[in-house]
């Protein structure tokens, strides 16, 4: 049984959920880990969190190519976390996942140079190139899975997700 991880902020509302209920549906053991400050996604990301799982799904939003992180007030945040949208810069050197298929549903995260902080460890990234409707968000990642689970290649499930309509087409796959 394949394994999903979804990372879950907050900031999307019932998105997360609704994935979850139609990927077991789709016969995936999924688990929602979430995300309260920036620092879980470093913990994730640099595998300080033992988790196990073949997918990883990033649902956040997303700006200028980052993944926007919670803020804090000043006397919550650790000493010397990252009070920073999460981008390649942030990320570099801190990835230590390898070979995974991280699909991450923020707007434009699919743009710029996050997917390096990724890919760099043999993982394929998924994820919009510019500002996407959320309800398109979950179309393309449910109507991937969907695909995956009839056992069709990565590659052919993204091309069909993605040629769902415009919106869909906003997701980019990088790979090394």
């Amino acid at each position: 049984m394949k394994k999903v991880l979804i990372l879950d902020d907050g900031s999307v509302g019932v998105e997360n959920y609704a994935i979850r209920n139609v990927l077991e549906n789709f016969g995936y053991l999924v688990t929602i880990y979430p995300i309260g400050r920036p620092q879980h996604y470093f913990a994730v990301f640099g595998e300080k969190e033992k988790l196990d799982y073949d997918y990883l799904i990033i649902g956040c939003h997303g700006d200028n190519g980052k993944i926007i992180v919670p803020v804090l007030g000043e006397d919550i945040y650790y000493p010397d976390e990252c009070r920073d949208n999460l981008g390649f810069l942030e990320l570099e050197g801190k990835v230590t996942i390898r070979n995974k298929i991280v699909i991450c549903t923020g707007c434009t995260t699919g743009s710029g140079t996050l997917y390096k902080a990724f890919v760099d460890h043999n993982n394929t990234f998924i994820a919009p190139s510019d500002y996407i409707e959320g309800k398109s968000d979950l179309l393309f990642v449910v109507n991937m899975f969907y695909h995956l689970s009839n056992d069709i290649s990565l590659d052919d499930a993204y091309s069909l997700a993605s040629k769902i309509d415009s919106e869909t087409a906003l997701y980019k796959i990088y790979f090394k």
